[in-house]
């Protein structure tokens, strides 16, 4: 057959056009990823053309990080907050969840977004209510989706698979394979199947937060969260009582978000006070704990971790095979150690970490959050020193003031409006989920975190742990010893 020369040649010059291609772009400096259509797909990033991020296990794929998430579901004007905030937010918004979750509050669909809060405000004056399950909603109105809408059918196969996922990526992140074999794992998700669909869009519509963040909670349910509260007298009586205002209703928040997805609610525990609070559930139960307690005294932040929460309620349980979940502790505090040595709380957390990795359950047994209230420098800088401890850093995660939180996050790119109750999440969940860790966002190099958890185990391996930990565990990412 006869071919001519100037086709054979074009024939083979097509041939390595990619090729030029991409020496071309190349020496231009161009980012080539808008061209990649132009390339086949490439053998080593299964699903993905040559310039797109490669994946760091091939059951792993990439999620949104905290950033992203927020940034995903708001409109542009209030991501890019043109207004021109700088850090100190304007004046004029009343802080908490929304006048829905409040008494006589009217909230829905029809109310107006909240705007930025004042520098170091109280929440709302007046009880925070967020959503309840089972309690009367505003103005004697049976409970449920804003609107008069019907509730939310149950659960999805899809759904229930996307729970299942969510639970298993924390607990391979964390370690937590000897909590939740296959078996419990399987029962876990489907106690989702009834309420959760209501419950995630309650979350949404009360509090105001992306479905993602809202969906996320359900992490909270494989976990029994103690809040370690300071109440010394500087809460009390620094800021004009607003110290202690926020406290009150960060903890309501938080019982309530626990208790949305577990019903045993949380339990609480003072530095200085002896009163106990277990069962917490709602806000109710918050006002009527914090009621009892006397804000006096020093900070004795190590000292009363140590004495009053982890040998108690973490080492002792864990050595003796009685405990039945993880333990999420959650600090909060206005101020740094007082009345102890600084390095207090690095060697109580030291201890408690070493002493459960001597138990069948590991490291993973126990996760730290500690976060600010109040504007002391000196408590933020202490709280930066934990967070970047060497020892103890990969173990904990901490949490600026909301104040500085927001001002970081209007800087992030992409640019976000953190609300109260975002902050919130972001507390509740920085320690258990690295995607909402701020050190690891920035580690990463760019906001929203890093590649994040597996969609689900890879076929022939029930329940998935047998797939590598889709990031760095937490309780091995840093030496104890």
């Amino acid at each position: 057959m006869f071919v001519d020369d100037d086709d054979k040649y074009l024939r083979q010059s097509s041939a390595h056009l990619p090729l030029l291609l991409f020496h071309f772009f190349s020496c231009l400096r161009i980012n080539i990823s808008s061209f990649s259509f132009l390339l086949p797909p490439s053998p080593y990033f299964p699903h993905s053309s040559h310039f797109r991020q490669p994946l760091f296990h091939s059951t792993h794929l990439p999620t949104m990080g905290f950033a992203s998430k927020i940034a995903n579901s708001q409109p542009p004007t209030m991501s890019a907050n043109p207004s021109g905030y700088s850090g100190a937010p304007p004046t004029g918004y009343t802080g908490g969840p929304p006048a829905s979750l409040q008494p006589g509050g009217s909230g829905g669909y029809n109310s107006p977004a909240p705007s930025h809060p004042p520098q170091n405000s109280p929440y709302p004056s007046g009880a925070v209510r967020p959503p309840q399950p089972g309690a009367p909603g505003p103005q004697g109105a049976p409970y449920g989706p804003p609107g008069g809408m019907p509730p939310a059918p149950r659960a999805t196969e899809q759904q229930l698979g996307a729970y299942r996922q969510l639970l298993l990526a924390t607990i391979q992140e964390n370690n937590l394979q000897p909590f939740y074999p296959p078996a419990r794992l399987d029962q876990l998700v489907q106690g989702l199947a009834t309420e959760a669909p209501a419950k995630i869009s309650r979350l949404v519509h009360e509090w105001r937060v992306p479905t993602e963040v809202a969906t996320d909670i359900i992490k909270l349910s494989l976990y029994d969260v103690i809040l370690y509260v300071d109440d010394s007298g500087s809460i009390e009586f620094e800021e004009n009582g607003v110290r202690k205002e926020q406290l009150k209703q960060i903890i309501g928040i938080i019982a309530t978000a626990a208790a949305t997805f577990d019903e045993d609610g949380i339990s609480v525990r003072f530095m200085n006070s002896m009163e106990l609070g277990d069962g917490i559930r709602s806000v109710d139960d918050v006002h009527r704990l914090v009621g009892r307690v006397r804000f006096s005294g020093l900070t004795p932040l190590g000292t009363g971790l140590k004495q009053k929460v982890l040998d108690p309620m973490v080492v002792g349980p864990a050595r003796a095979g009685r405990l039945q979940k993880p333990v999420l502790v959650i600090t909060i505090t206005d101020g740094q150690p007082a009345g102890e040595p600084l390095d207090s709380v690095a060697n109580s957390i030291r201890s408690a970490t070493d002493e459960v990795a001597r138990t069948p359950l590991g490291r993973g047994t126990v996760a730290f959050q500690f976060s600010q209230v109040g504007n002391d420098a000196k408590a933020r800088d202490f709280l930066g020193s934990l967070d970047e401890d060497p020892k103890i850093g990969g173990l904990i995660d901490c949490t600026s003031n909301f104040e500085v939180e927001q001002d970081e996050m209007s800087r992030a790119n992409p640019p976000v409006y953190l609300t109260r109750e975002l902050w919130c999440a972001k507390l509740m969940l920085g320690a258990i989920d690295t995607s909402y860790d701020t050190k690891d966002e920035k580690a990463s190099g760019r906001a929203g975190g890093a590649v994040g958890a597996p969609p689900g185990p890879a076929p022939g391996q029930y329940g998935g742990y047998s797939q590598a930990p889709p990031r760095r565990p937490r309780g091995t990412r840093g030496s104890a010893g």
